[in-house]
């Protein structure tokens, strides 16, 4: 397995950066994602589904928007908003980090070992159900 790449993403509601570090020790599912694509909608919204269910000692999740694949200005906040994500989001520089985990399309799963390596990445037309069983395997449920 390979290290991930190092991120440093602003966070719009804590008026923050999140980095690699903040979820040294725990395992993390990264996704990728745009708010006017229909396959990210989906995944967020099962995502969403799973996130209250988890322990989040066990497995950190993180949506990544990504405003330079974005049509509007703000428009990832906006979705978030109006669908009252609880997933923690944040912002992507552009497509900086976008483009440092070689994402081909959105949404992009990642995950990512407790010792910060990339155990498996899903483009966007991977089945949900696989992301999960890899999840699964990941954090030994």
């Amino acid at each position: 397995m390979k290290q991930a790449p190092a991120f440093s993403l602003y966070n719009p509601y804590k008026e923050r950066e999140v980095t690699n570090e903040d979820f040294a020790g725990t395992p993390l599912l990264l996704t990728f994602w745009t708010s006017w694509c229909p396959d990210s909608q989906r995944d967020l919204q099962k995502k969403e589904a799973l996130y209250p269910k988890i322990d989040k000692s066990a497995l950190a999740m993180l949506n990544v928007n990504v405003p330079g694949r974005e049509r509007a200005p703000q428009a990832g906040q906006k979705y978030v908003e109006s669908h009252e994500l609880l997933i923690p989001m944040v912002e992507d520089a552009g497509t900086d980090a976008y483009e440092r985990y070689q994402c081909q399309g959105v949404p992009t799963t990642v995950l990512i070992t407790a010792d910060g390596k990339v155990a498996r990445q899903f483009g966007d037309k991977t089945p949900f159900e696989d992301i999960m069983y890899h999840m699964a395997k990941l954090v030994d449920i």
